[in-house]
């Protein structure tokens, strides 16, 4: 156990004590994370909202003007009356995003009794720009309302039935949770993978290339020991890299997520955290043992960096399946295939999944089998004079 000790504080000191891998792989990740999604929820909220949407209406009616002058939108609506000589001028305004939205009421409207041809309502739009489209699927609803209202006043009570709408109750959390679930896992694994990828390759194949692998392999420290210590430094410091990045993730989301309205980290148990965590850290026994083995294989930083790389891809296809289904696979089988499991149980914890724990357990006791089978096979590669000190 001491020899592992001392392998482990030399592996966490190479990187401890140089600042730059302190800054790269501990702090600019979740800070990264942090600034680079809050920018995007940030555009994303003022691409969709705009503070004051132009409407202009040739032969406005009170009755109308009643339905969308709310509280709420006092101040969202700049209206303005317009003559009916410059509808053409107005047209062309929102043909160049000048103008959101056109309305045309009929001057017969107001004394329409019902008889005779019907009058018109000319809504016109661009549907090109995301304000236009926007106001008008408002004043849209706006007008089916006033519809109803004159088609009561002239013809009478003509309704058939009574709509009586009842439902489930809308479940806030759950639909935030889903949200999470699509993004979330995807990225702690991606985040995990980079994080032991700027690390790992170092710690094995930078050694072989730079000749101190063998200086080491000859102390009287047994080569199963050197393994074990270099797996659970490495886990280490991924991991701490990935807390990061998941600090990062989880302070930006509320900005990035400011568009459902649903979103709150309080939605989330210490118990759900807790189950996170647990996770995370099986998840990176399971990285950092294939990019050990991937080290050891290979004859140089760079070899080990370039085979590495086919890896990193196929295990973000394989987090991207977050993004897709209803939920968690509930096929418990399917826990037991490596970084699949891992992804699947963070969809179940982000979406409250009621076998969350089954699958937890099923994960990471997977996760543990394949991380003594990467001890084993690391250790197998260090007694092979071949593989060690093949240049």
């Amino acid at each position: 156990m001491k020899n592992i000790l001392t392998i482990f504080k030399k592996e966490w000191d190479r990187v401890i004590k140089d600042k730059r891998l302190v800054l790269t792989v501990m702090i600019m990740p979740g800070l990264m994370i942090f600034l680079i999604y809050t920018f995007i929820g940030t555009a994303l909220v003022n691409s969709y909202t705009e503070d004051t949407y132009n409407i202009a209406i040739v032969n406005p009616q009170t009755d109308f003007a009643t339905i969308y002058e709310t509280g709420d939108t006092e101040d969202q609506y700049h209206v303005i009356n317009l003559e009916s000589s410059r509808i053409s001028d107005y047209e062309a305004r929102i043909d160049d995003a000048d103008w959101d939205l056109l309305i045309v009421f009929d001057e017969n409207l107001a004394t329409y009794d019902g008889t005779g041809e019907k009058p018109t309502v000319t809504v016109y739009y661009n549907p090109n720009e995301i304000a236009s489209s926007q106001v008008f699927s408002s004043f849209y609803q706006y007008l089916t309302v006033y519809e109803n209202e004159l088609s009561v006043d002239i013809y009478g009570d003509t309704t058939v039935f009574v709509k009586n709408l009842t439902g489930t109750e809308l479940d806030q959390a759950g639909i935030a949770g889903t949200m999470m679930a699509s993004l979330l896992p995807m990225l702690i694994i991606m985040f995990l993978f980079s994080g032991a990828m700027s690390i790992g390759p170092e710690s094995i194949a930078g050694e072989k290339e730079r000749g101190t692998i063998a200086t080491l392999l000859v102390t009287p420290v047994k080569r199963k020991e050197i393994a074990i210590g270099k797996i659970l430094a490495l886990s280490v410091l991924t991991l701490i890299s990935a807390t990061s990045s998941f600090i990062g993730i989880l302070g930006s989301l509320p900005k990035l997520l400011q568009m459902s309205g649903s979103f709150s980290a309080a939605m989330y148990t210490a118990m759900d955290y807790l189950q996170i965590l647990f996770v995370l850290f099986s998840t990176v026994f399971v990285i950092v043992g294939v990019i050990s083995i991937v080290s050891a294989y290979a004859k140089s930083l760079k070899e080990a960096s370039s085979l590495i790389v086919p890896i990193y891809i196929l295990t973000i296809l394989v987090s991207i399946t977050s993004m897709f289904g209803d939920g968690a696979n509930p096929n418990v089988f399917v826990y037991l295939l490596p970084i699949y499991n891992s992804v699947q149980t963070l969809t179940a914890i982000f979406t409250f999944d009621e076998n969350t724990l089954t699958y937890l357990l099923v994960t990471v006791g997977a996760n543990l089998v394949y991380l003594n089978l990467f001890i084993l096979v690391l250790n197998r590669m260090f007694n092979s004079e071949k593989v060690m000190f093949n240049k």
